[in-house]
Parts: C-alpha cells; structure tokens; sequence
C-alpha cells in the first residue's frame, strides 16, 4: 500500500515514516545513497530503491521523527505516510486507510494474545476508508457485500477491496526476466508473515513446490544460505529455479558472491483493486492531498 501511494502521488513531495522494524540503527534516520537494508530495514529501503525522490525515514518515536520530517529545509514534505501507523495515538492523521487481510478480518480477529488485534474493533471508525487486502480475484459480489456490511458497522461506510498482483519473476543478479516456458521445479524462500496467497500463486507456477520459511523480517544468515543451497540441490532434475520476494532479496545482497551460481528470482508484486475499485480509491486520495488544509 505505501508502495502504490508513493506511486500515486509522485507529484508531490512525499516522505515515509517507518519503524524500521529489525534495523540494526536506532533512532531518526533518513535513507541516503549510503543507507543500506541493515540500517533502515527490509520495506523502507525497497521504498527508497524505488522511489528515490520520495523523503524515506525511520523512527521509532513517530511525533519526534515528523518535526524531524519537516525540518528537512532541501525537501519539506506536503505529505507524510505513515507505514504501520493506525494504533499511534500521539499522532493525529488527516486521513486512514485502514487495512486488513480478506483471511483474518479484523472483525473476526481477538485481542492479543487469542488473537492478533492490538486496538479495539471499535478503533476502525477513526479511519476513512477500509481496504480488505489479499482477496482472491475470483471473489463473487455476494461475498462482497457481506463482507462489506459487516465492516461498516465499525465505521467507515467505504470498504474497497484488494489483491496482490503478482508480476513475472525478476533475476536477483541482473534484472532479466525468468523463462517459464516449460515445467519448472521451485524451491521458495521467504520471510513475511502471512504467505499463504504467495504459495497459492507459486504452486500455479509449481504445484509440488518446496519451501523454506523463516520469521518476518528475517536477517539471512551464512547458514541459511547453506540450507537454501542443499535444498536447491534436491529439487528434481530439469529446470529449476529458486523464487523469493522483494524484501527477502534485498537482505541477501550482502551474499551476492555466494550466490552467483544460483538461479534465485524476485517476485515482484503489486497492489491492486478489485470490481474497478481503483478509480475510487484514487481520486479519494487525490482529493485529500489536493484539499487538505491544516
């Protein structure tokens, strides 16, 4: 999601305001040419790789890290995303998208540790729009609705929902775009939380795929790269390949030698809208960000 707003409003200037989940620093910092992975972490170094014009930062103190934000006199930012930022109550957003994953709704979910949820349900009327992320593109209007009437009642009335679109495996070393024009044997890696559409999509790929997962965020180790060795090496004979995801591979650079001989693929993805939900999103945002007024 910050990935496609910072897509969506590239005309303006934009800053990111992260966490910086496992990072091996600590306090305010802002992503430069010379910040790698390690310092910033997984997700807001892909944003600054992808997005170097945008105002990339880190901090676990949200309220001092925005007057940090905004006193950047060679980029003032017009705007402000906060990554993972709902549940922080010392800062008042001007507007919420509230997320959550067509499998594990937060209106279905407990509080921590039956369930998952760190606020109240109730919480959701402070956001604006609700987006249901992960769905399946086959997801019928019936269900839609059903679901959609049973998150308004926590608020917001618009529900949009949402998919991961998966794009064309990408070499780790070069960039070039993998060749699938034969059945291939996949060993997949990876450390996300909840990859349960990743599998779905890679056992169309391969349905008796093998995989290796690992904790969110992970940070790679020469003993995991010695594991996703060995396993590659089992995979049948034929044509193989080796698939992880965008915030995996940016941590593995640091064994970029190791690694060389192995035909490791990103998959890069993106997000998208399902039922032309896209339109409205868009220009709900839009209009925010051209309208606001302090």
């Amino acid at each position: 999601m910050v990935l496609y707003l910072l897509a969506l409003l590239q005309d303006k200037r934009v800053a990111t305001l992260s966490r910086g989940y496992k990072r091996k620093t600590s306090g305010f910092l802002l992503a430069s040419d010379k910040t790698g992975p390690e310092a910033l972490g997984d997700e807001p170094f892909l944003f600054h790789e992808q997005f170097p014009k945008a105002l990339v930062s880190v901090g676990e103190d949200r309220c001092a890290a925005i007057d940090q934000l905004r006193q950047v006199s060679s980029f003032p930012p017009e705007i402000i995303l906060l990554d993972d930022g709902f549940q922080h109550r010392k800062v008042r957003p001007g507007f919420s998208v509230l997320l959550t994953d067509y499998s594990h709704l937060f209106s279905r979910d407990y509080f921590l540790p039956a369930g998952t949820l760190r606020d109240s349900p109730a919480a959701a009327r402070r956001a604006q729009i609700i987006v249901v992320t992960k769905c399946p593109t086959a997801l019928d209007p019936v269900n839609k609705e059903k679901i959609t009437l049973e998150l308004q009642k926590y608020g917001p009335k618009i529900v949009l929902f949402s998919y991961i679109n998966y794009q064309h495996p990408v070499s780790l070393e070069n960039g070039e775009r993998a060749i699938l024009d034969q059945p291939v044997h996949i060993l997949l890696f990876h450390g996300i939380a909840r990859p349960k559409s990743l599998r779905q999509h890679v056992s169309q790929l391969d349905p008796g795929f093998k995989e290796i997962t690992y904790e969110d965020h992970h940070d790679y180790t020469e003993a995991d790269i010695y594991k996703i060795r060995e396993a590659y090496q089992q995979l049948p004979a034929g044509n193989r390949m080796i698939l992880t995801t965008e915030k995996d591979g940016v941590k593995l650079r640091l064994f970029a030698d190791r690694l060389r001989d192995l035909p490791i693929y990103i998959l890069p993805i993106e997000l998208d809208f399902l039922f032309q939900q896209r339109v409205v999103f868009d220009q709900i945002i839009r209009q925010f960000t051209n309208n606001y007024k302090k």
